[in-house]
């Protein structure tokens, strides 16, 4: 019995059974049995996804749907004169000179800043990447070292376990051999003490 308290009697390396190709289809067949009477897991109807992210929310709706990505806006990129002298149009011009001004000036300021540190964040994050996977290889090898030896005591405990049944079976074997022996010997003892009678109630007659 195992720690959820299954019974657990399947004992893969000494049962040879399986390999038998009329049990093998037997088992297969057994257990398309069993998946077709169970029921079908419960799943929701309906899953809200990005509940918390409206453009996430629309985004997926998007690919959902198969709607293609809209068209990039450059419109906002250019800086064009009015045609029209309406002061209007002449400060949304001057706004948007000013912010395209201001982005490229951002734009300068990230590239010195990449120059400057750069090289020192990429190796920065290289190492991290590196130390992650390092942690990660060594939990990989901690863990199949411990199903390679789980799988070995389990072999070990099987085939133990294999050379007590094949014992047991013999000596079961060996008993109801026995058992026919005496049985066979107690028909010929009665067959005797039948004739014996017999002998005896002729001879007084």
């Amino acid at each position: 019995m195992d720690e959820h308290g299954a019974d657990l009697d399947s004992l893969p390396y000494i049962d040879k059974e399986y390999d038998d190709p009329t049990i093998r289809a037997q088992v297969l067949q057994m257990i398309e049995e069993e998946m077709g009477r169970m029921s079908p897991p419960a799943i929701p109807r309906s899953t809200s996804l990005f509940k918390n992210s409206e453009l996430l929310r629309k985004e997926y709706e998007r690919v959902k749907s198969g709607r293609p990505l809209p068209p990039f806006d450059i419109d906002r990129y250019k800086l064009e004169a009015p045609k029209e002298p309406d002061e209007d149009e002449w400060r949304r011009a001057s706004d948007n000179a000013a912010s395209q001004l201001e982005h490229q000036s951002i734009r300068l300021v990230n590239l010195e800043l990449l120059q400057q540190f750069g090289a020192n964040a990429w190796k920065l994050g290289n190492y991290q990447k590196e130390t992650m996977l390092a942690a990660i290889e060594k939990a990989t090898e901690g863990y199949r070292q411990t199903g390679v030896d789980l799988n070995k005591a389990r072999k070990y405990e099987q085939v133990e376990a294999g050379v007590k049944l094949r014992d047991l079976e013999s000596r079961w074997g060996e008993g109801v051999r026995q058992c026919i022996e005496i049985q066979v010997a107690n028909y010929q003892l009665l067959a005797e003490i039948s004739k014996l009678e017999l002998g005896a109630v002729n001879s007084t007659e």
